[in-house]
């Protein structure tokens, strides 16, 4: 479930950020590597190009992308603070507000409510009358969150000096499987969706909510799913996994809707911030347990953030691919833009309808299904079955709703499957 998305970053050109001074050749790099996109390229080539930076400006835009992409949320923080202290001529507007705009969701995740807050407000009342709602709703998310959770200490993990191990089980669930994990609040032991693509706090039911007591401390809360629609903002003293205590979680409550329960029913989805703290998890399904290392192990990033939802970097047809790395889809899932880069993968196959659906509703779409997607990650091969692959009308428009996701179907493809928030990993190990 993604429920949030922030502004895209308008990194300015160096032709357009309005320096007068010199440019070295690393400023030019610099400049072509951020508007080009590519974390894993900016990951290599700042350390190199730091020291023939002239451009202030440009080193802080380099430190803030690099923090909030590979999870080093105070490194963020002070980068994106002195940008908009010192550099917001250069930025020029565009880039300013989307630089505020993350330094506000940085502070939400951070634990810094009130802060994070206060900014979205800004945000909202300098930008309300000049953009419509469904760019804004990303800021009114914050804005209410914040304010919501103004007197809510930040997040913490308690937990025993060895590993936790916990069980784990999965379910047929519409085209694909649903991965659980039990989890406890105020005595009430529920199996919680495993879910990376849950990028705000924790997702529950209404039903689950009043069984658990859950203190509801705000509603009209926007969040995109299908659509942009509203839930209620939840906390509680803790949760715990086996044992491991997670203080102050943050829940939201999604309304009943009939239809989606129907095929989606579930009790809780346990999200970004648990999954985050606790820095590595292993899915083991020869075992069929989640262990959590108290060890954290050390690894070469291929995956990165955005709107705190991890995007994983493999290699299809010998070219690098991000995906989302969403654990709570049923089922792994190729956009328009795989389809319109690789043509010949898609070519003579015959198209047929199928429903998704989530948070907001259920959608038909037209799809063809690739019986076999071969890519590797890591270096580590993986071959998945019948993902299904959107397919674009002539004349038409992207979605944007859907972007291609690896789902539940490629984590129990290997025998264990590490997911690293510390290095920012994924190590799969084959059967």
């Amino acid at each position: 479930m993604k429920l949030l998305h922030i502004f895209s970053i308008l990194i300015a050109t160096l032709t357009g950020c309005g320096v007068a001074h010199t440019q070295t050749a690393a400023d030019v790099k610099m400049g072509e590597i951020l508007n080009g996109g590519d974390l894993f390229e900016l990951r290599e080539q700042y350390p190199i190009l730091h020291d023939s930076i002239s451009i202030e400006m440009l080193r802080l835009v380099a430190e803030a992308q690099l923090g909030i992409g590979f999870n080093r949320i105070e490194q963020a923080g002070e980068a994106l603070d002195s940008l908009l202290q010192n550099h917001q001529d250069e930025l020029g507007a565009e880039s300013s507000i989307g630089m505020a705009a993350l330094r506000a969701m940085n502070l939400l995740n951070s634990g810094r409510y009130e802060e994070g807050g206060k900014a979205g407000e800004e945000l909202v009342k300098a930008l309300k009358d000049s953009v419509p709602y469904k760019a804004l709703y990303s800021l009114i998310f914050i804005e209410r969150i914040g304010k919501a959770l103004a007197n809510t200490p930040a997040p913490y993990i308690d937990r025993p000096q060895r590993d936790v191990s916990v069980p784990m089980r999965c379910d047929t669930v519409g085209r694909g499987k649903h991965i659980y994990i039990p989890v406890e609040v105020n005595g009430i032991t529920k199996e919680y969706i495993f879910d990376t693509g849950c990028s705000f706090g924790n997702f529950v039911s209404e039903k689950y909510a009043e069984e658990t007591g859950l203190r509801v401390v705000a509603d009209s809360i926007p969040v995109s799913g299908m659509n942009i629609g509203f839930v209620k903002l939840a906390v509680a003293d803790s949760l715990k996994v086996g044992e491991i205590v997670y203080h102050n979680p943050v829940f939201m409550i999604a309304p009943t809707d009939h239809i989606v329960d129907s095929v989606f029913a579930l009790d809780g989805v346990l999200g970004y911030h648990f999954i985050r703290d606790i820095k590595e998890t292993i899915i083991d399904n020869q075992t069929q347990r989640f262990v959590f290392p108290y060890r954290i192990s050390k690894g070469e990033p291929n995956m990165y953030l955005a709107s705190n939802t991890p995007n994983l970097q493999i290699e299809y047809a010998g070219k690098p691919f991000d995906v989302i790395f969403d654990t709570g889809n049923v089922k792994s899932l190729l956009d328009e833009k795989f389809a319109q880069m690789y043509p010949e993968a898609v070519s003579g196959l015959t198209e047929h309808a199928t429903h998704l659906g989530g948070f907001g509703g259920i959608s038909r779409i037209d799809v063809v299904t690739l019986p076999e997607f071969c890519f590797s990650v890591s270096g580590t091969a993986v071959k998945l079955g019948d993902v299904e692959v959107i397919r674009l009308k002539p004349d038409s428009s992207p979605t944007l709703l859907y972007s291609s996701s690896l789902g539940a179907d490629f984590v129990l493809s290997f025998k264990r499957l590490t997911i690293n928030y510390e290095s920012m990993f994924v190590k799969g190990e084959q059967y």
